[in-house]
């Protein structure tokens, strides 16, 4: 995802003192050449400076590679690989989080079952070997939609303006479907909302697809026809 400039040098000038301090001499050119590379993927250099506000000082390791494991709804899993370890972190919306080392700190409950995991090791037994794990890509390119996130084939984040109205093939966020089918003049409630999301679910949600993306925020077919 291309950040805006002031957003970018903003999270690049704190990776940067985070760098300085955290990382050995020896680490530190490795370090920033991975913040070099991703400064494009608002996920990564996020990731990047949470890992970085966390390390361990006895460590004071470099991040060497960042791999994509999965991605729902959004929220991204990822493994983070410097000279001796790997640790899990989840990033979305701008939000990281470290989850520990991969194969050695336990993973929350809530993050094994958001991603379909039932207990600790059936989540580390899914994505290993971790080295044959995708890389994550430079900048988020087809393979997932340009706003809320999610991959292809997966249903998007609800209010996400790439979404198509499965009743009139307009935009889902900007149609007027949503009101027509709850017989309201605006929705003013979360159980309004629960209530559309249930309707949605039962017409059948248009899930994302790369010939969305030139749609954001408004050119598909479903929109221009």
């Amino acid at each position: 995802m291309m950040l805006p400039e002031k957003s970018q040098q903003k999270l690049i000038g704190e990776l940067d003192i985070f760098i300085e301090y955290g990382v050995t001499d020896s680490e530190r050119d490795s370090a920033k050449k991975l913040v070099e590379k991703y400064k494009n993927n608002s996920e990564a250099l996020e990731v990047l400076l949470e890992f970085y506000r966390v390390l361990p000082e006895t460590r004071e390791e470099a991040v060497v590679k960042i791999q994509r494991l999965d991605t729902i709804q959004g929220v991204i899993l990822l493994a983070l690989t410097t000279a001796n370890h790997v640790y899990n972190a989840v990033v979305s919306e701008g939000q990281a989080q470290i989850l520990g080392e991969f194969n050695q700190d336990e993973v929350p409950a809530d993050i094994l079952q958001f991603f379909g995991h039932g207990m600790n090791d059936e989540f580390v037994k899914s994505y290993s070997p971790i080295e044959e794990q995708e890389e994550l890509a430079v900048e988020i390119g087809e393979e997932v939609c340009p706003a809320c996130q999610v991959a292809v084939g997966q249903v998007h984040v609800l209010g996400c303006p790439v979404e198509i109205c499965p009743w009139c093939d307009g935009q889902l966020n900007k149609c007027n479907c949503r009101f027509e089918k709850l017989d309201v003049e605006s929705l003013e409630s979360n159980a309004e909302l629960d209530q559309f999301q249930e309707l949605l679910e039962t017409k059948g949600r248009i899930p994302y697809k790369p010939e969305q993306k030139p749609a954001y925020p408004g050119t598909s077919d479903g929109l221009d026809s």
